[in-house]
């Protein structure tokens, strides 16, 4: 039957006690667990110290009302259902029964089928309403999410800064996942690794960590491109062994990749769940999927916004910065030189005969030069140092806090190692001979800006008068 599985406890109060064992005897038959009692008092007890579904009265016992009853009862258990029985039966006992909660009035005698039938609606009035709190309990928490999505929607939109998205994002996930930890990972284009910018837990020293595309389960959802949602990782077919690792609390947790298309750049972690079957869900998965998403949408614009800024000062063709900032960032590092007396230097590189090479080989074949000595050149300086395009093929290299010796050795190794590389023409394929020289300056106290580059001009103009391929330091 509907109700064999589920086991209701029905208590039945009645003090004709060959009454009370028929009804229980009967209803134990149907599958209830039933429990009886002669008097109000046993029944307060009993409900005391056990969960009634239904409970059946009579409405006369001899130690207290029924109608009293149920309101005792209904104190310590508001979810029980009652049903009245009586002999006595008047219209003013009846309304004021069902007032007080009962579900129905029966009057002895009365036809056992028809008890049964009450009983049953009884409880599967009692399951719908349960199902109703239930749903509405759920449609509550929902809404509770989807306000912690919709809001962390409008705050992602605010951030233009990767490492301060990360950190909001994996703060978002443990909220919305009702969980203890979580971690964003992107890839390192350049070594193919996963790299921790944002996570959320205990253990910070975290951050920065490195893994391999493929490695551990991050790296499997890097490299399938695929959501994991696991709720037993030692059983869970998907994770081969060399994947699974001790660092899970519990052995439930969330992987899912951040796409751009159908190209993978980066994973969502959420681990440790707080909920009492410490197991995520499917729903789980669909919250954090609309998290990841919005994720992946600020993370395009970030990208675009430094893409823009970076256009705005970086030179198309080589890479390096561009004119305007190099005037920019000159201004600054002269003060930072005159207010911390620290030495700056400048060196204004220059190809040799690049025009002649423009002419005979095109210009095709001048781009990819100037593009491999930019490339030279920034090889062999330091972070620091600021590397711009200053116009045609000359190159300023500034170097922040660096005497004369410093950069004349900076210079030297630049100039040998462009010296080396002697390019093939991509049409004649002969070796072409690149070489360039340079003019070093440094900076002295009152100088203005004007003169720290025409004393770099005039060294470039010097090297080139002597015979080129050399670096020459104007004192």
């Amino acid at each position: 039957m509907e109700h064999a599985n589920t086991k209701e406890v029905i208590l039945v109060v009645d003090d004709d006690k060959i009454l009370s064992e028929h009804l229980k005897a009967g209803l134990l038959d149907e599958a209830y667990t039933v429990v009886s009692a002669n008097k109000g008092s046993t029944a307060i007890d009993l409900a005391k110290k056990q969960q009634f579904n239904l409970a059946i009265l009579d409405l006369v016992l001899p130690d207290i009302q029924g109608i009293e009853l149920m309101r005792a009862l209904n104190r310590i258990s508001p979810q029980t259902n009652f049903i009245i029985l009586t002999g006595y039966a008047t219209i003013s006992s009846a309304i004021e029964a069902l007032k007080v909660g009962a579900y129905d009035y029966i009057i002895k005698p009365f036809d056992f089928d028809h008890l049964k039938l009450v009983i049953k609606r009884s409880l599967e009035k009692q399951h719908l309403a349960a199902r109703n709190v239930e749903l509405i309990e759920r449609l509550e928490k929902e809404k509770v999410k989807l306000e912690i999505i919709m809001d962390a929607y409008k705050r992602i939109g605010e951030i233009f800064d990767l490492e301060d998205l990360a950190d909001f994002v994996t703060d978002q996930a443990v909220s919305i996942a009702e969980a203890e930890r979580a971690s964003l990972m992107m890839i390192d284009e350049s070594t193919q690794e996963l790299v921790i910018k944002g996570f959320k837990g205990t253990d910070q020293k975290k951050m920065g960590l490195r893994i391999k595309i493929g490695e551990l389960v991050a790296g499997w959802v890097a490299r399938e491109g695929e959501a994991l949602v696991v709720r037993d990782i030692d059983s869970d077919p998907r994770l081969r062994k060399h994947l699974r690792t001790g660092q899970y609390r519990t052995k439930s947790f969330i992987s899912l990749p951040l796409k751009v298309d159908n190209h993978v750049i980066g994973v969502m972690n959420v681990t440790d769940k707080l909920a009492q079957m410490s197991v995520f869900t499917d729903e789980d998965l669909r919250d954090l999927s609309l998290l990841a998403h919005q994720t992946v949408t600020q993370i395009e614009n970030i990208r675009l916004c430094e893409k823009l800024a970076s256009m705005a000062v970086t030179d198309a063709l080589t890479g390096l910065f561009n004119h305007r900032y190099f005037q920019e960032e000159l201004n600054l590092e002269i003060l930072r030189a005159q207010r911390y007396k620290h030495p700056l230097s400048l060196i204004m590189f220059d190809i040799d005969g690049f025009k002649s090479y423009n002419d005979h080989y095109g210009h095709l074949e001048g781009d990819r030069v100037l593009k491999q000595v930019a490339a030279i050149i920034r090889q062999n300086v330091r972070q620091v140092d600021i590397i711009c395009r200053y116009g045609g093929d000359e190159i300023v290299v500034l170097l922040p806090v660096t005497n004369i010796r410093g950069t004349k050795v900076v210079a030297g190794k630049i100039r040998g190692s462009v010296a080396e590389i002697d390019p093939p023409n991509e049409e004649t394929n002969k070796i072409i001979r690149v070489t360039i020289s340079g003019g070093i300056s440094t900076f002295q106290e009152k100088m203005s800006k004007e003169e720290l580059i025409g004393a770099a001009d005039r060294a470039l103009y010097q090297a080139k008068q002597e015979g080129r391929n050399r670096i020459i330091v104007n004192d």
